[in-house]
């Protein structure tokens, strides 16, 4: 009798586009509005929504025209920027978009810790508002987390 081979378990190429995909949405598209709401009511809030969906695709859409025009440029933003303006403005390209990812993973995480405070009462002390130690290891681990998934690639 044979033992059965132990599987790898890796992680497609679907569930890591939807990880980039849901967090553009979720800066993006979904916060816009609700902080309109807060201000501006429902009709503000659509009207953000319209925008800021409208700006999302039109970036969308030049990204496709780059991609199919320039197809030798495969680093994203940094390549086409450095392709069109150089390096040092493909440098600041490059270094400005990594500064918005690190702001907008602080957030995300700030966000979540302190929503799940607000959810789960019993974790509201040692969660607070999203800035106590246990709040930032939970916020670490998470992203470390998601690195690790992202460094793997897709087999």
């Amino acid at each position: 009798m044979t033992s059965p081979t132990p599987t790898r378990t890796t992680v497609s190429m679907l569930t890591l586009s939807t990880f980039v995909v849901g967090s553009m949405i979720g800066a993006g598209v979904f916060s816009l509005p609700g902080t309109f709401a807060a201000e501006t009511g429902v009709s503000g809030s659509l009207i953000a929504w319209a925008v800021a969906g409208a700006g999302m695709f039109l970036l969308a859409l030049v990204f496709q025209r780059l991609a199919a025009s320039r197809p030798d440029l495969d680093a994203g933003v940094y390549s086409y920027a450095r392709s069109g303006f150089g390096r040092y403005l493909g440098f600041l390209s490059a270094f400005g978009y990594w500064a918005s990812a690190c702001a907008g993973n602080v957030f995300y995480w700030v966000f979540i810790m302190s929503t799940l405070g607000v959810v789960v009462p019993a974790f509201a002390p040692a969660l607070g508002a999203g800035d106590t130690p246990l709040a930032v290891a939970v916020s670490s681990a998470g992203l470390w987390t998601f690195f690790v998934l992202v460094r793997r690639g897709t087999r």
